[in-house]
């Protein structure tokens, strides 16, 4: 037989797989079950480490601490986080991580726009306030004012105002992409949280 690009093609020779997969009597060629993977069934999870350990562990890595604000039903809310870090400098950005059923993560899908406020070392005592107790109660005495709709930390070292991008839930987190719209930088030294402790940048 001779194909469009002038070549001559000629019968491939019959080989004993081609005659079995073509016998009748024996049926379709069968896949070996040893190789199978349905055989095999679904690769063995990782030994994962205890939660204890890995949370002692991974409290030793030096972090800043941050106080993420938005609103809810017209009243500030916010919470403590330090999941916190840049994503590009072309689109200004930043990404957040807070639980899934944080209610401050809530609050800031509903609205569409949040702040990351650092806290200074003279700000150390926001971080328990904003980590514990009612999310209604912990703007409570703690001076702030409104930009771009969204309630900042009128001591904030750095503040920035986001809107929200993209966003992805990941185990028992929901990561959040904010898109910077609006920032302050009053090049105050920020607190360092390393250990379950805070301590003052350069000490």
């Amino acid at each position: 037989m001779t194909t469009s690009e002038g070549k001559t093609m000629g019968t491939a020779p019959t080989t004993p797989s081609r005659l079995r997969a073509a016998n009748p009597d024996r049926g379709p060629a069968q896949e070996d079950p040893a190789r199978s993977p349905s055989a095999q069934g679904p690769p063995d999870a990782p030994d994962l480490v205890p939660t204890e350990g890995f949370c002692r562990a991974i409290a030793k890595l030096p972090t800043g601490v941050t106080v993420l604000t938005t609103v809810a039903e017209d009243s500030p809310i916010g919470c403590t986080a330090n999941a916190v870090m840049s994503l590009s400098a072309d689109t200004p950005s930043v990404l957040v991580s807070l639980g899934s059923h944080s209610r401050t993560l809530a609050a800031i899908l509903d609205t569409g726009s949040f702040a990351v406020n650092t806290l200074s070392w003279a700000q150390r005592a926001l971080t328990r306030k904003f980590a514990t107790g009612s999310p209604a109660e912990r703007f409570a005495g703690v001076p702030w004012r409104p930009e771009r709709r969204v309630p900042v930390l009128s001591a904030a070292g750095v503040a920035l105002v986001c809107e929200v991008g993209d966003t992805a839930t990941l185990l028992d987190h929901t990561v959040v992409v904010g898109k910077v719209v609006w920032l302050r930088d009053t090049n105050a030294a920020p607190t360092v949280l390393y250990g379950r402790e805070q301590y003052p940048l350069g000490a």
